[in-house]
């Protein structure tokens, strides 16, 4: 066996980090603590928004999962087909808090999922590179502005993770541990699939981590039958999912994740440029504690696994040209990323050169000027990123001045914001939008499209009719121009909003008393106030 990689190990290596002295238990926790504490804090205090467009589709559809299964009306949608994650998963968990304590309460688990992940870190790297680079690790890890924005987001990512890094945990306790530790290795994986099926990028890396270690601790032969035993547990885990889940997710799996239809294009090295805006620097601190290991032979392979496993879902999304969810995505990345620069960050402070006198070491002097670097930009990016979807509370009480549970029909281009925020004064069955728009005429004729929104407008059937321009411009466009030809509509509210593409406002209309006789006679009245931020083509005005 070669170099030492876990803290519980007696031997030293030139050049590695030397075993930790004997400490109380209560000396040994406050650092984490210290940083839990203050990742906790951060979060609460700068991060607040409204509802975010993935937040209100998750958690209205947990509440109506969980209404169902307390008696109440099966869901209108069949979430199954098409969402991200497995809808009786994270969904219900959120709903059911929702129903609680509201979005606040929500957010908080998913704050805690990743306070756990903070936690993962340190346990991690302290048994792959021992205590001093543990705490500058989940010192890192807590600061970067991705992981303080999806500790407060709640979708399926920060529970994701969680079961990651628990899963990861448990293969590095478990290479050199007991076999129970291998064994809830496979479980917690599935588990992590469950909850968002991008938690599938990560499976071999983990066993990845639990051969390596499992190796150094026990030799090759060892490894192989602990990451077969871990590989049996997750196979036998998948089975009995396959068994008890709703197999339309089979197609959601495809549609969301493995076979996704990229909508909006964007550059790669555009991409590849953001990628280094959000984590850069710790990927730089980390690709020095790479070089560092590979100076020592037995280490090589851990941290060739932990920096290339980094990087598979940047990759990914670069090599798609995907956008959507790469800043959540980055953080999946910095986990695997922030024991190496935890290592590096230990070296540069003197703890990996024992060489030098105690009175020479820098101790945590360097350790701790690139922690604060990376708070201070995580702090400013975590608030950019919170802020870039519009704050919907001015909207949230045009609506509840103007519906009636069970009464009227609503068409609204924000329909997950809208119909969450009003989901205490409306039914499911109220609501239509962009994405699937019909209507059965009073002589039963079905209309789907543009053919339904004409006719629709023309017969009234909306009672409400709320459009930003935003993420449906053309179709909001074209509806409008219907709305001003019928002369059906008044215009009853324009609401400013601010998102990172700029400045807007969400309009309200409500169906005319008299038809022919509403307030709204032209497309001009709305044009002097928003823009048409059209991604697919260009809208004419």
């Amino acid at each position: 066996m070669t170099d030492v990689l876990w803290a519980g190990a007696s031997r030293d290596a030139p050049g590695e980090l030397a075993p930790p002295r004997a400490r109380s238990t209560s000396s040994s926790v406050w650092p984490l603590a210290l940083i839990l504490a203050i990742q906790f804090v951060v979060s609460l205090a700068t991060l607040h928004n409204s509802a975010f467009q993935d937040e209100a589709l998750y958690l209205y559809a947990g509440t109506r999962i969980v209404h169902h299964w307390l008696g109440g009306p099966a869901p209108l949608d069949h979430y199954a087909t098409y969402f991200s994650g497995y809808p009786y998963a994270y969904p219900v968990i959120g709903g059911f808090l929702d129903m609680l304590g509201g979005l606040a309460l929500a957010r908080m688990f998913s704050l805690v999922c990743m306070l756990g992940v903070t936690s993962m870190v340190y346990v991690i790297t302290n048994k792959l590179f021992q205590r001093p680079a543990a705490v500058f690790a989940s010192a890192i890890f807590g600061s970067t502005g991705v992981v303080l924005f999806v500790g407060r987001l709640a979708t399926f990512d920060a529970l994701c993770l969680f079961l990651i890094a628990l899963a990861a945990a448990m293969a590095v306790l478990g290479g050199g541990g007991s076999l129970w530790w291998v064994m809830a290795t496979g479980p917690l994986l599935v588990l992590a699939i469950g909850a968002k099926y991008a938690g599938m990028l990560f499976v071999l890396p983990v066993l990845g981590l639990l051969a390596v270690v499992a190796a150094d601790c026990l030799g090759w032969d060892a490894a192989i039958g602990r990451v077969a035993a871990a590989a049996s547990a997750f196979v036998f885990s998948l089975v009995v999912a396959y068994v008890v889940m709703d197999k339309a997710a089979l197609h959601a799996i495809a549609g969301s994740t493995t076979n996704r239809a990229v909508g909006l294009r964007e550059q790669r090295m555009k991409l590849f440029t953001h990628v280094l805006q959000m984590g850069g620097l710790i990927w730089l601190i980390a690709l020095i504690g790479l070089v560092l290991l590979m100076r020592h032979k037995g280490r090589r392979l851990l941290g060739l696994l932990l920096f290339g496993a980094s990087w598979l879902a940047p990759v990914y999304h670069i090599y798609a040209r995907e956008p959507v969810s790469l800043d959540k995505h980055i953080a999946y990345g910095l986990f695997f990323a922030v024991p190496l620069a935890g290592y590096a960050l230990a070296w540069l402070s003197g703890y990996a050169r024992q060489s030098l006198s105690t009175s020479d070491r820098g101790y945590w002097v360097a350790g701790c000027v690139a922690v604060l670097a990376v708070f201070t930009l995580g702090l400013h990016q975590s608030q950019v990123l919170y802020g870039e979807w519009a704050n919907t509370s001015g909207l949230s009480y045009a609506l509840h001045t103007q519906l009636r549970n069970g009464s009227g029909r609503i068409m609204a281009e924000d329909i997950e914001v809208a119909r969450f925020d009003a989901k205490n004064v409306s039914q499911e069955w109220q609501w239509n939008s962009f994405y699937y728009p019909f209507y059965v005429t009073p002589s039963k004729q079905q209309l789907f499209g543009d053919p339904a929104l004409i006719q629709a407008v023309k017969d009234r059937y909306y009672d409400l009719v709320e459009l930003s321009f935003n993420y449906f411009p053309d179709k909001a466009y074209f509806l409008a121009q219907q709305m001003a030809v019928t002369r059906n509509y008044d215009l009853i509210a324009v609401i400013p909003f601010k998102n990172s593409y700029g400045k807007g406002h969400f309009f309200l209309w409500r169906s005319s008393l008299n038809p022919g006789q509403g307030n709204f006679t032209s497309v001009a009245q709305v044009q002097s106030k928003t823009w048409f931020k059209c991604t697919l083509r260009v809208c004419q005005p």
